[in-house]
């Protein structure tokens, strides 16, 4: 039992990890944002150009706060595993 409890406990560690990673990895999508505001012609064009830059980073953010959250979930239930479990 303990030895399950380890492994879960580090699988949402390294859920986590990866995830963090990912979202410290990325780049800042607001300063590419404010460069393509200042760069447009109009206001019209800066939405449009934000939007599209904003589309291009949606995956990788979800994805990363989905590993997140599954990384808190299962390291937190990892933890609070009941110890009255039958081995497996």
């Amino acid at each position: 039992m303990y030895k399950k409890k380890i492994m879960v406990i580090l699988g949402g560690i390294l859920s986590f990890s990866i995830g963090f990673s990912i979202l410290m990895i990325s780049p800042d999508p607001m300063e590419e944002n404010l460069e393509l505001a200042r760069q447009a012609d109009s206001p019209q064009a800066a939405a449009t150009a934000i939007s599209e830059n904003n589309k291009k980073d949606m995956i990788t953010s979800t994805v990363a706060y989905l590993l997140v959250g599954l990384g808190f979930a299962v390291t937190a239930s990892g933890v609070f595993m009941s110890k009255n479990q039958q081995n497996c």
